[in-house]
């Protein structure tokens, strides 16, 4: 009789260096970058170093201070996803939707051109998206 193998519980992640792919900060914001090398900790954990297409920016708590660039990190694998145009779609339409919240806030009880500005929100957002100016 032979044993059989069942699946267990787990992780199925496929990942290549050189591949681009998409991380939550310390803040939750997304961030994007190149994968440049997978290893082991200690406790057996794959993990990946990435370069940011951007660096994640930790402002100056105090006028002694200075700001922190953050290019590289170095995250557990399983936190990381295949980037896709689709999401910086997304982004772009969340950053939109945003300053239109943002907007109808400082409206409330202001004369402010609200259906003006919303329009060139929209307009700015579509072209980002289309890749052109309408």
């Amino acid at each position: 009789m032979s044993a059989q193998h069942t699946p267990g519980p787990g992780i199925e992640i496929s990942l290549r260096i050189g591949q681009r792919v998409r991380h939550r900060d310390h803040l939750g914001e997304r961030v994007t970058g190149v994968l440049r090398g997978l290893s082991l900790d200690s406790d057996r954990v794959l993990q990946a170093d990435l370069v940011l297409d951007a660096p994640i920016v930790i402002p100056a708590r105090s006028a002694e201070d200075r700001a922190i660039s953050i290019w590289h990190q170095h995250v557990p694998a399983h936190e990381l996803a295949p980037f896709d145009d689709r999401d910086e779609l997304m982004a772009q339409a969340i950053a939109a939707l945003k300053q239109i919240e943002r907007l109808s806030r400082e409206a409330d009880g202001n004369l402010v051109d609200v259906p003006a500005a919303l329009g060139d929100i929209a307009r700015a957002a579509i072209a980002k998206v289309a890749g052109s100016a309408l």
